[in-house]
């Protein structure tokens, strides 16, 4: 009985997509003209190289094998039984109490199961709240301290894909399509979000 994460609904990409594309018609057409400041940020980057995600994946993935454990003993716990229960005689009082045994710690382990698997949902939910708003708030910082006027989100998608379904999706989520160097913002997060982070970790 394996945990397994859900992933990501789709409707949240496709969310993500329209506020992007609303974000870009709302750029004035004239921005330039005006002195208009825009920057670029890679989230997918900033998420990578962000020392507090590494540190929370870590506390998940240890959350994630101590439930495993518990896992893995209450089905040993149960084969052990069940394998007792078959060297009793047929219509046995003996019998008949390990199969009502075995059957209750089946639902037992079953129970356990769907309890840890929603506990780990859980804190990945707020895991990725927690990162997503630690970077947003940075980046809205930056912007203020080095006065940008718009700071856009750029997707850097794999395209090669064996789907076109895929290969459609990755193109039409993608909001920047080229920037110079200059804009691009991305490094300053990831610095500030890791030095702020290590002075978090000092005072602890």
């Amino acid at each position: 009985m394996k945990i397994s994460f859900v992933r990501i609904p789709f409707i949240i990409f496709f969310l993500t997509f329209l506020i992007s594309f609303t974000i870009l018609k709302m750029i004035p057409a004239n921005a330039v003209a005006e002195g208009f400041k825009i920057g670029v940020v890679d989230i997918s980057g900033v998420f990578e190289k962000c020392e507090k995600r590494k540190d929370l994946d870590q506390e998940l993935k240890n959350l994630e094998k101590k439930f495993q454990k518990e896992i893995n003993e209450k089905r040993k716990e149960i084969i052990n039984l069940d394998e007792e229960t078959q060297l009793l005689d047929l219509g046995s009082e003996s019998r008949r109490k390990n199969v009502d045994l075995l059957e209750r710690k089946n639902v037992e382990l079953e129970g356990y199961a769907k309890y840890a698997e929603r506990q780990l949902l859980r804190r990945y939910k707020e895991f990725f709240e927690t990162i997503y708003d630690t970077v947003v708030k940075e980046v809205e910082a930056i912007g203020i301290k080095e006065g940008f006027d718009l700071i856009i989100k750029k997707e850097e998608p794999e395209l090669k894909s064996g789907q076109i379904s895929d290969l459609q999706f990755k193109i039409g989520i993608r909001t920047v399509l080229y920037h110079s160097k200059d804009v691009d913002v991305t490094s300053k997060v990831i610095e500030n979000l890791n030095a702020n982070y290590l002075k978090e970790k000092g005072k602890k």
